[in-house]
């Protein structure tokens, strides 16, 4: 599996545990929501919000447009403040694109 292959598995089984979970929404945030300037966007969205809505799209748009992550992520950090010990499984998943984003060979 290559590295682009790895990120985006890792992002599919993101998505895939905020789904069989119930943390997936249905209803997307309003555009006021959205533009929250607050890191995760703490003050207008839940922490999986932030995940389905902004996190995910973006990362996968950086990734198509410069075949990497964006260097020395850190969301799995906030994942554990949030969930407190729950939805280990996602947590982990975080943590591995974390790790992901910081072995790149290149950025950009």
């Amino acid at each position: 599996m290559t590295h682009i292959q790895n990120i985006e598995n890792t992002l599919l089984q993101i998505q895939t545990y905020l789904q069989q979970s119930g943390l997936w929404s249905d209803c997307p945030p309003t555009a006021q929501q959205l533009t929250s300037q607050a890191p995760f966007a703490i003050d207008t969205l839940a922490f999986e919000q932030w995940l389905q809505f902004i996190f995910l799209p973006q990362l996968r748009q950086y990734l198509t447009e410069h075949g990497s992550l964006p260097p020395a992520m850190d969301v799995a950090p906030m994942a554990q403040q949030v969930y407190e010990g729950e939805h280990t499984p996602l947590v982990h998943q975080l943590l591995v694109l974390d790790n992901l984003s910081k072995a790149e060979p290149f950025h950009g």
